[in-house]
């Protein structure tokens, strides 16, 4: 079915750490026209302490000045959709007239505003959520919770990854350009740091977590095998220089996949992934990934597969072929949420 292509204002985060311009790229590949409203200003101005008000209270002078300019801006653009990507700081008001005047208006959120984790910046969202046309989530958990909270229409679109970014190494990569036998990217949500110190204290096995969200007391724990956060190319060539990659889901934001289980995949590395029945779907276990249960149960399959390349080599590359040949990239992704829009 061809696709019908949209004029889309895209109302987000767009600051280097973001994964906001990897689904405008993605829009922009399937052909729509997309004009980027930029929510970085309005989340980063003034003083820590007026930003951490801002995030809690979602008030303040750079929330209103966002609303009226994203109003002004959906005027001027006069698009067909309003995509507005996690957008904590737009009103109920401010969706309602986009909708008064005749504009498709969706909201996408990867986080989770009804989890255990208690992020603290959702009154303004949850208020305005009936307002919305549709809503798109990454975990099934929210469809429900979405629509007794008075959702219109709520899509599921999982995590994926983002092909200009994420792709295998060049050909001959191999252990020698790998410095790092297991790799960890993230941060320390749930019990990934306990779970970690574990593999070193009770295993031997120094896991490299490549995170500057880690606390102090951690950090020193880990001592060399600590590393800066990475993102962009950096975040690939730290998948490519590892034989072994971790991939946790956040159980505090109620999910059951972790977007990096696919940007493993996507980069052509060798995922070792928490067990969960959705992930168990997106790979078959010992031909394309393999999964864990517990920390005994991860040490196994990294003392197992760390010095068996080829193996690991094998299994990473249908890893690799299972994300592509599935679409679990964002093309085929939002192609697929947008289907009726």
């Amino acid at each position: 079915m061809t696709m019908v292509q949209r004029r889309i204002l895209y109302a987000g985060e767009m600051s280097g750490i973001s994964n906001t311009r990897h689904r405008i790229a993605a829009l922009r590949r399937l052909g729509h026209a997309v004009i980027e409203f930029d929510m970085t200003p309005y989340l980063t101005a003034g003083s820590r302490l007026a930003r951490q008000i801002r995030y809690r209270l979602q008030r303040g002078r750079s929330a209103e000045r966002c609303n009226q300019d994203l109003r002004l801006a959906v005027e001027h653009v006069r698009p067909d959709i309003v995509w507005a990507d996690k957008a904590v700081l737009v009103r109920r008001e401010t969706v309602a007239a986009l909708r008064t005047a005749g504009r498709r208006v969706v909201h996408y959120n990867p986080d989770n505003p009804f989890g255990p984790r208690r992020d603290g910046c959702w009154g303004a969202f949850l208020t305005a959520l009936p307002e919305y046309d549709v809503h798109i989530v990454p975990r099934p958990s929210n469809l429900e919770e979405y629509r007794r909270a008075g959702a219109r229409e709520v899509r599921l679109m999982p995590f994926g990854y983002e092909p200009t970014v994420h792709f295998p190494p060049p050909a001959g990569w191999s252990d020698r350009d790998r410095p790092f036998a297991v790799s960890f990217i993230g941060a320390p949500y749930d019990d990934r740091a306990p779970f970690i110190d574990a593999l070193r204290v009770e295993y031997g096995i120094n896991v490299h977590v490549h995170s500057g969200a880690w606390p102090a007391r951690w950090r020193s724990r880990l001592g060399a095998s600590h590393h800066p956060s990475t993102y962009g190319s950096g975040y690939r060539e730290t998948i490519w220089k590892s034989r072994i990659c971790l991939s946790f889901v956040t159980r505090s934001n109620v999910d059951t996949l972790a977007r990096r289980t696919f940007e493993i995949a996507g980069c052509g590395g060798f995922l070792l992934a928490q067990r969960t029945g959705d992930h168990m779907k997106s790979f078959e276990e010992g031909r394309e990934a393999l999964f864990f249960d517990d920390v005994r149960d991860c040490a196994g399959l990294i003392h197992r597969f760390m010095h068996d390349e080829e193996a690991r080599s094998l299994i990473a590359a249908a890893g690799r072929c299972r994300a592509e040949m599935s679409g679990y990239g964002n093309d085929a992704r939002l192609a697929a949420v947008l289907e009726g829009l």
